[in-house]
């Protein structure tokens, strides 16, 4: 009889995502009565300035953010049965979500970054869809829009818009056709703000957007907070494995899962790179950052089975533990 690892006990068992929500639980609860945090991150977005009088100062703003990341999380087993991304029907790239949220407490307040990881997840979603159609047009509009919507919110991800670009062509779903139903996609949402701006004379919303993406602070790291520091260290380093390993091992996966991998890792790393030059937008690109972070990650140790493997990932779960108890200290 064959004794599996720790490895491929956990992240193919039946029970480890309901432990970990379970586990995600008892932090948040944990946090909110023993170390309260914030139940609301403003912003300089007007959009989300115009939503702030139904969330500020209101107690359930930490439960609709708790809501949000769960949704997130269900979204990405969704992405993983549908698309076969991991080649398996796990929940361990959802479990590697909610743990990580779990271990920032400073996540928690509900912010710009949860609302647009979510419209950026069904983005990906009809994106992954337009895959090899015969008629991608609508799949990329609808992906297209979401994206648009996520810009609203958070102006910074429609720095992504050519990335799109190229994994539509990588997807073989780049025609004239879908190219002018992305633009009307990305428009849409703008369309409707732009109405609302004219009717209710708010003239600035319109131009915020657009002129938050021409306007650069200084490249300061120093802005980073150690538990910052911590998490993205731990993060770029599961990162790092999870790319190599899709690249080395890639030729195991059909086609259409390595493009689908190759999106991710190129996602992320451009979310990497905008930290870097960006460092104040730590807390609302880290989200979609975690995405990213979790198919590679969870494809890694799902997949793997040598001792090697398994002995990182036994590290990986310490690592994880004490980013958890050091973040909590830090608060």
């Amino acid at each position: 009889m064959i004794r599996k690892s720790i490895q491929h006990r956990i992240t193919t068992g039946k029970i480890t995502l309901p432990v970990v929500m379970l586990l995600s639980v008892m932090i948040w609860l944990g946090v909110y009565f023993i170390k309260p945090v914030a139940v609301f991150s403003h912003s300089s977005s007007p959009v989300w300035q115009m939503l702030e009088p139904f969330f500020l100062g209101k107690s359930i703003s930490l439960l609709i953010n708790f809501v949000f990341y769960a949704f997130i999380s269900y979204l990405l087993i969704e992405l993983n049965n549908t698309f076969g991304i991991i080649r398996l029907r796990a929940s361990i790239q959802t479990s590697f979500y909610l743990i990580v949220i779990a271990a920032c407490p400073e996540l928690y307040p509900l912010h710009v970054g949860t609302a647009s990881t979510l419209f950026m997840v069904i983005s990906i979603y009809f994106l992954f869809k337009s895959y090899q159609q015969a008629n991608p047009s609508g799949n990329v509009f609808y992906s297209w829009m979401f994206l648009g919507l996520s810009g609203l919110i958070l102006p910074q991800l429609l720095y992504l818009a050519p990335f799109y670009l190229i994994a539509a062509y990588n997807f073989q779903s780049l025609n004239p056709r879908s190219f002018f139903a992305g633009l009307l996609g990305i428009m849409f949402p703008f369309w409707f703000l732009a109405g609302y701006a004219f009717t209710f004379n708010h003239l600035e919303m319109i131009y915020h957007p657009f002129q938050t993406l021409i306007t650069f602070e200084p490249i300061n790291l120093l802005v980073l907070k150690g538990w910052q520091v911590a998490t993205i260290s731990y993060i770029i380093l599961l990162f790092v494995v999870g790319v190599t390993n899709s690249l080395i091992n890639g030729w195991q996966d059909k086609i259409r899962t390595r493009a689908y991998l190759n999106f991710f890792s190129l996602i992320g790393t451009c979310l990497l790179v905008l930290l870097v030059l960006q460092p104040q937008h730590f807390v609302t690109v880290f989200p979609l950052l975690l995405v990213c972070f979790s198919f590679l990650a969870g494809h890694f140790f799902a997949l793997t089975k040598s001792r090697s493997s398994n002995i990182f990932f036994i590290v990986s779960l310490i690592g994880l533990a004490t980013l958890l108890i050091y973040n909590l200290w830090m608060l």
